[in-house]
């Protein structure tokens, strides 16, 4: 609903005064005491009446005493464009409702309108300045319960003071402290009648151990009903709990995948950027085909045969040059229709049951658990297989070094040897070295033929101890070579006999993870059968069983999709027939069934004929010019390509048909993202924790018959202990008897009669009121943690995601913050106090507002807002006006740079 037009014959300050075109977000400006407040209480006494004078509303009657009231135009109601006229008459005024068609109706038409919603409400909600932002730290659930049920019920007015009439009778009757109630007087009667008659029977020893036994039997009897008092409350809570088990298992299944799950490398807006691409490349195809036309048509042009087919067609090929660009944009619309459609009729089959997202959980959680348990075996029996192999080509090497190696007595024996030897000697070689030199000097220094004697007797000498040095040395080299491979054999067996053990071990372990997959690969095969049984499936199959689930989804889904797609694609096809119709009848004198080469015949053409007694003056400059644009064109091509191929790496694919499957798969994920959150909101904590204490619904089941078996023995006690008191008081009755003591009998349960009406009369009225609360409440059942998720979301644009979460806690409002710190309202700034106002009467409104899709008014309420905040509220503001129409009444120049002259009216 929307106010277009304010017309104020009388109220307050406000004379003869019009405001006419008020638009969606309307900003009315005047200086302090312009009359901003006074246009403002204006709106709400036409919509809901004048104040009566018992009421603290001022009324605002002229001063002049001239008359009061005046009329509002509303547009988009239920009933279309109305006028609501309200002039001084009774209390409230009388009203007027004049309808388009001519019609005229009074007051009770005015519900039809602007719904059943009274003036607290509205201003609660829909109307506030900076007074109400400064409450919002007393708000408590009752509040929240109250504007809800008063929004979403007919007659809520009536239930609501039906609730405070019952309230206030159940304090007349009886008050746990109170004396002057009438249940608390009666109740001190009983008490002194009973001291009285009590005393009349303790004459009575018979008596006495009757009424003892009484009174136990009637503690027993209160016991019991305590105890089956108990128990039908935990039976209450059970009934709860099992009509939240569904919802518990799909948030659980969610709550599971939730930490794996990474977040999609797809870009932002991709198919909107790909299109804008596709659009652009093929405009630059066109362009570039269109130039090199052009500069075909320069080089080989020599005059022009077609004159009188462009003056006689010259309106309409206009047209159909202008138009061709909208044509080739639809085009590439259809053909990505056409693409989505046909890729979802590709073997499509119907499918008798509709796939849903429960299913689709289901079903991944199933795949998941198959697949790693598959990995798992698969990794262990390679693991295995290559362990196995790496221990048998051990085990031949340790055989082939035992072979070649000595024992471990031969191994001592010979290096002890090694040990016990010296070193080869080398002194006989340098002796006779020696020999055969001092020999020489000799026959230098002499020179005669003993010298050369002697020195032929040294070079024997020599000679000899050479030979000796040689055959003796070879044995012992030989020796130690052998020993020291026997001791290189004996440390790499030793080695390879350590990793023995270690791949022992490691088999080991191999085979006993092996055993713990093989016991927990049958845990989804229940639940597999369960899902083929929901879906029709009479064939399961022993493998690849996801491949006919995916195959059912794929064929439901694109059903679907087919078929949107389809109502899409009409109006393009017919627009496009059009256009094709429009260029067939003009008949182009080219040879060519494409439409782009006519187009650019008729383009050239045109261009050529209204150029005509210039074009050859101009040809050489018009050359020069096409072969730098068909440059620009083609840098311009491959510029777009390259975003294109950047794009779909971006994303991770190879072709623009993976592209739409992974921007498919995306929308996907954020879509079961949404569903986690709807769920966390529609299952609360405790509860959550309440249900997490059972394995399964079939153990709530049998503790709920658990109880009533108990019950049911409690009941059947109860009856027993009535039966004997009944036999009691029979007794007790017969020693009842004489004159003072039966006056005083008679008084007492005259007064406990008295007081069992009264007790009866206050658990009626008890009861009603609890039944009227439990109506109330199941009326709002699900509003509330609506209204709290979407001032959650609010909250958290208006802080730029300072504070997360608004919720209640121990009856009143509280918020957290990033940082997971839980704040009251009033241990906030005001500013921030006042945003969460706003976030929550912005959730309020989103709830109710296909009931009353009324205006939002607003006067000053941003005062203490930085410009950060005020930009923030500004932004939300423009958001709202397409769902609620917003007047916002200011008187802060600084406020004005955020609307446009337009939007703006000054007082």
């Amino acid at each position: 609903m929307r106010i277009t037009s304010i017309d104020i014959i009388g109220y307050g300050k406000w004379s003869d005064a019009h405001f006419n075109h008020i638009s969606d977000f309307q900003v009315i400006f005047g200086e302090n005491e312009a009359g901003k407040s006074t246009i403002m209480a204006f709106i709400h006494s036409i919509l809901f009446g004048f104040p009566t004078r018992q009421q603290s509303i001022p009324r605002m009657e002229p001063k002049n005493g001239g008359p009061y009231g005046g009329r509002l135009t509303l547009e988009d109601t239920q009933v279309g464009k109305v006028i609501v006229e309200r002039l001084k008459g009774k209390a409230t005024g009388d009203v007027r409702i004049y309808y388009g068609d001519g019609q005229v109706a009074g007051e009770e038409k005015l519900t039809e309108i602007i719904g059943e919603i009274d003036r607290n409400t509205f201003e609660a909600i829909f109307s506030f300045d900076i007074h109400g932002l400064q409450n919002i730290h007393q708000w408590k659930k009752k509040e929240f319960e109250r504007y809800l049920l008063a929004t979403g019920t007919t007659g809520s007015d009536a239930l609501l003071k039906t609730a405070e009439i019952l309230q206030k009778k159940l304090e007349a009757l009886f008050k746990p402290s109170g004396r002057n109630p009438a249940i608390n007087q009666q109740l001190k009667k009983v008490k002194d009648s009973q001291l009285a008659f009590q005393e009349a029977k303790k004459q009575n020893a018979k008596y006495e151990l009757l009424l003892v036994g009484k009174e136990e039997e009637q503690t027993r009897q209160t016991e019991l009903q305590e105890e089956k008092t108990a128990i039908r409350v935990e039976l209450d809570t059970l009934n709860t709990l099992l009509d939240l088990w569904p919802i518990y298992q799909e948030w659980k299944a969610l709550n599971e995948k939730a930490v794996p799950l990474t977040e999609a490398t797809f870009p932002p807006d991709g198919i909107i950027r790909l299109e804008h691409l596709q659009l652009r490349e093929k405009e630059w195809q066109n362009q570039l085909i269109q130039l090199e036309e052009r500069q075909k048509n320069l080089i080989n042009k020599n005059n022009f045969e077609h004159t009188a087919f462009f003056a006689e067609n010259e309106a309409e090929i206009t047209y159909l040059i202008e138009t061709y660009g909208a044509y080739n944009e639809r085009e590439l619309q259809q053909n990505s229709l056409e693409k989505e459609i046909k890729y979802y009729q590709t073997d499509a089959k119907q499918t008798p049951m509709k796939w849903t997202k429960e299913l689709d959980q289901k079903v991944l959680r199933i795949k998941e658990l198959e697949q790693l348990n598959k990995q798992q075996q698969h990794d262990i029996q390679l693991e295995l297989k290559l362990t196995q192999e790496s221990e048998e080509k051990l085990q031949q090497k340790i055989d082939k070094i035992e072979t070649n190696m000595w024992d471990n007595k031969r191994f001592q024996q010979e290096k002890e040897k090694i040990n016990s030897k010296e070193k080869t000697p080398v002194i006989k070689p340098i002796v006779a070295v020696a020999i055969f030199l001092v020999a020489l000097i000799v026959l230098v220094i002499f020179q005669s033929i003993w010298s050369v004697a002697v020195v032929f007797i040294a070079a024997l000498i020599a000679i000899y101890l050479l030979v000796i040095s040689k055959t003796s040395t070879p044995t012992s080299n030989q020796q130690i070579l052998a020993f020291l491979e026997q001791q290189k054999i004996r440390q790499e067996w030793q080695q390879l006999l350590s990793e023995m053990d270690i791949i022992a071990s490691q088999i080991a372990q191999l085979e006993e993870r092996q055993s713990r997959i093989i016991k927990s690969q049958y845990d989804y095969q229940s639940e597999l059968n369960k899902i083929f049984d929901t879906l029709a499936i009479n064939e399961i199959p022993d493998e690849n069983w996801e491949i006919v689930v995916q195959t059912y989804k794929e064929h439901s889904e694109k059903n679907q999709l087919a078929a949107e797609l389809t109502l899409k694609l009409e109006p393009l096809v017919e627009k496009q027939h059009a256009y094709q119709l429009r260029l067939e009848k003009l008949d182009v004198p080219i040879e060519s069934a494409s439409i782009e080469e006519k187009i650019s015949f008729l383009r050239q053409g045109l261009l050529y004929y209204r150029n005509n007694l210039t074009e050859n003056a101009k040809l050489a400059e018009k050359m020069e010019q096409v072969t730098m644009q068909l440059n620009l064109v083609k840098q311009d091509l491959l510029l777009v390509k390259k975003e294109k191929s950047d794009l779909l790496e971006q994303a991770k694919v190879n072709n623009e048909d993976e592209f739409r499957v992974a921007a498919m798969r995306v929308k996907q994920e954020q879509q079961w993202r949404e569903r986690l959150i709807l769920l966390e909101a529609q299952l609360e904590p405790d509860k959550r924790l309440a249900l997490s204490q059972f394995s399964a619904q079939e153990v709530i089941k049998e503790k709920e018959l658990q109880l009533e078996e108990k019950l049911r023995k409690i009941e059947l006690e109860q009856e027993n202990i009535h039966a004997s008191l009944a036999a009691k008081n029979h007794e007790i009755a017969t020693l009842e008897e004489g004159g003072t003591f039966a006056v005083l009998m008679q008084d007492f349960y005259s007064e406990k009669s008295k007081l069992q009406q009264m007790t009866h009369e206050w658990t009626e009225t008890k009861l009603a009121l609890q039944i009227l609360q439990e109506t109330m409440r199941s009326l709002q059942e699900g509003k509330l943690p609506k209204t709290l998720a979407l001032a959650s979301d609010y909250f958290n644009h208006l802080t730029n995601g300072n504070y997360t979460k608004v919720h209640l806690q121990e009856n009143r409002i509280q918020v957290e913050s990033k940082e997971i710190v839980s704040f009251f309202p009033e241990e906030l700034s005001q500013a921030t106090k006042e945003q969460l106002y706003l976030a929550i009467r912005f959730a309020l409104i989103d709830v109710i507002h296909k009931d009353f899709p009324l205006p939002i008014i607003i006067d000053d309420g941003f005062v203490h807002f930085d410009s950060a905040r005020m930009v923030q509220m500004m932004q939300l503001l423009q958001k709202r006006k397409s769902t609620n129409q917003v007047i916002f009444f200011t008187c802060h120049q600084e406020t004005r740079k955020y609307f446009s002259s337009e939007d703006i009216r000054v007082l």
